[in-house]
């Protein structure tokens, strides 16, 4: 497919996308779920929680800072952004519109393609309202404590970038899971359930039995070492190595799904 027709595709998407109401529904969870985490994240930051337990670092530190501003982002974000790119290929199935639209693009790897492009630009956007309504909403709690906002502090510019960038990349690793699973409930409830509840139990587990070196290796764990996260006692991979596996996770999950779609019948 030649370069004019590839953004005329991902820009039809990308209406696509646009003129329904799922995307600002989803959106507006995404705030909501930010704001929670922001405002607890802020207001618990360096407070010691009891039973023994080390107190989370202070809000003077970059650690925290960080915590609030882009990890508060991306755990409000980016399960939003997943469901976006699953729903952008389980909806054509669910509503039989994927037979015209391969009818009238038969190479199937082109639209799937273009969906991945379009979704992309809309997990930007998705990540960039994310970090905003967390800095406002974190930045007005950390006020209220008495801190400084710390844009200053180390780091904390890049891990803003970088949630932008993960949150983008998880719709792509919905779109993957969207045209592995086709059915759309299915394909939500599977992905949720695995995200929420199977990956986290698998990483306390692996880090209880010492294997920390390989639940690391694992997607939202490759997402929080992005995000230089404050976390101790846990082991990641560096920022840029945990980029590079979630990069890598988003490509395997899209190049999966577009095998699937290329040989699958949709009539």
């Amino acid at each position: 497919m030649s370069g004019s027709s590839t953004r005329a595709l991902a820009r039809s998407e990308l209406k696509k996308i646009l003129t329904t109401r799922l995307w600002w529904g989803l959106l507006l969870g995404a705030i909501g779920w930010t704001i929670l985490w922001a405002v607890l994240s802020a207001a618990f930051a360096g407070v010691e929680p009891g039973g023994g337990q080390p107190a989370s670092p202070p809000l003077d530190t970059a650690e925290a800072i960080r915590s609030v501003y882009a990890a508060a982002a991306f755990t409000g974000a980016y399960i939003f952004a997943m469901i976006l790119g699953i729903t952008g290929m389980t909806g054509e199935y669910r509503y039989q519109t994927i037979t015209p639209t391969f009818l009238v693009h038969p190479k199937r790897q082109d639209v799937v393609g273009a969906k991945m492009i379009a979704h992309l630009v809309v997990g930007l956007g998705f990540g960039v309202v994310g970090v905003l309504t967390a800095v406002v909403s974190g930045g007005v709690t950390i006020l209220a404590r008495g801190f400084e906002l710390g844009f200053g502090l180390e780091g904390v510019w890049s891990s803003i970038g970088l949630t932008v960038v993960a949150v983008a990349l998880w719709t792509l690793v919905g779109i993957g899971i969207g045209t592995l699973i086709r059915n759309q409930i299915a394909a939500i409830l599977t992905a949720v359930f695995i995200t929420f509840l199977v990956e986290p139990l698998l990483s306390f587990a692996l880090n209880a039995a010492d294997l920390g070196s390989v639940a690391k290796y694992l997607p939202t764990s490759a997402s929080t070492a992005l995000l230089s996260p404050a976390e101790v006692g846990v082991e990641y991979l560096a920022w840029w190595q945990g980029g590079l596996l979630l990069l890598v996770y988003a490509l395997v999950f899209a190049g999966l799904g577009l095998a699937l779609s290329v040989r699958r019948d949709v009539s």
